[in-house]
């Protein structure tokens, strides 16, 4: 075979196959992951026993959050560009997050 011919290879179904049964499985050990970061974090506000502050603070955190994404998202000529709202131009509602 000719270096050409090896480099225009395309790849078959099993490798595309393999690859993605790999990223699913990466995928679902990293979501594990994250579960117990979050049950590590809830055993931690329990024994502190402040979970009425935490909650507090994050509302307030969440509050800030959203008003630099509002600032944030402003076009140029000042339209809304949230997704709740219908987007005239392509005729599609919500699908920013």
């Amino acid at each position: 075979m000719s270096k050409g011919s090896q480099h225009n290879k395309k790849p078959g179904i099993k490798d595309v196959v393999k690859v993605t049964s790999s990223i699913i499985q990466e995928l679902q050990i990293a979501q594990e992951r994250i579960n117990e970061i979050y049950g590590v974090i809830d055993m931690y506000i329990e024994y502190k026993k402040d979970s009425e502050k935490f909650k507090a603070f994050l509302d307030e955190r969440l509050k800030e959050f959203k008003a630099n994404d509002n600032k944030k998202n402003e076009s140029t000529d000042g339209t809304d560009t949230d997704g709740d709202k219908e987007d005239a131009g392509v005729g599609a509602e919500g699908i920013r997050a």
